[in-house]
């Protein structure tokens, strides 16, 4: 069965499965293109077995101030039958964060991608903006205008700020006390990471002590307590503010 012909299941909702797929396809493309190590780790694993990649989780970072906040993501994809799975507060951080599943969908034996594959879980975070600082508060307010919130996922396939980008002044400032607010300021809704679905690949990747081992060899670091350094999607300070 091929992907443009996928039955829906009660829990999907909203419209067209293949609008959603394209969405996460070029929220896909944009992180890979800002982040060119995640997308060496990419063509690697595919590149191994002809391994087929399945996606457990993508996660955004967002601003919770004038309606920049999970919501603003969410609700898109709420709208497609996603739901609340849980959440987590970082006090110290001044963070939020929920994660949301996926509506059931119809996966065929060998779907993999987000072509026919199984629909990622969604991890958003926010900073909670009124606990910061007041000077950080306005450097924030200073750039998020009213209203704006309301395009956040077509920000986040195009990759393309909604707001003005920072100076460097701001940003340096703002990261003196979050380092997640700064890095939302100048990234906005573009993806900040992924994870692949370990235990979907079929050959030698479905090993994690393989994936770590394999990566190590081909120069990847690993973080203190041994799992992958993550791929953060970062732009150079200098390709950002020059």
């Amino acid at each position: 069965m091929g992907s443009f012909d996928l039955p829906h299941s009660s829990s999907f909702k909203g419209g067209s499965e293949i609008f959603l797929r394209n969405v996460f396809e070029n929220i896909l493309k944009t992180y890979l293109k800002k982040n060119p190590t995640a997308k060496t780790i990419w063509e690697l694993v595919q590149s191994l077995d002809n391994e087929k990649i399945c996606y457990d989780h993508f996660t955004f970072r967002t601003l919770n101030v004038d309606g920049y906040g999970i919501d603003s993501l969410s609700s898109f994809f709420m709208a497609y039958g996603y739901k609340i799975g849980g959440g987590l507060d970082f006090p110290k951080k001044k963070l939020r964060v929920l994660w949301f599943s996926p509506p059931d969908v119809h996966v065929p034996n060998d779907g993999h991608g987000l072509g026919n594959g199984p629909l990622p879980r969604l991890v958003i975070a926010e900073v909670l903006v009124d606990e910061l600082s007041l000077e950080s508060q306005g450097i924030i307010r200073k750039y998020l205008k009213p209203e704006g919130g309301k395009q956040a996922v077509l920000s986040s396939t195009l990759g393309s700020l909604i707001w003005e980008k920072p100076t460097w002044t701001d940003f340096k400032q703002l990261a003196k006390e979050s380092e997640f607010a700064a890095w939302t300021l100048i990234h906005g809704y573009t993806m900040n990471h992924l994870a692949f679905a370990v235990h979907r690949f079929k050959h030698r990747f479905s090993d994690i002590k393989f994936v770590k081992q394999h990566l190590e060899e081909k120069g990847f670091k690993l973080n203190s307590d041994g799992e992958i350094l993550k791929g953060f999607c970062t732009y150079s300070l200098h390709e950002i503010f020059h």
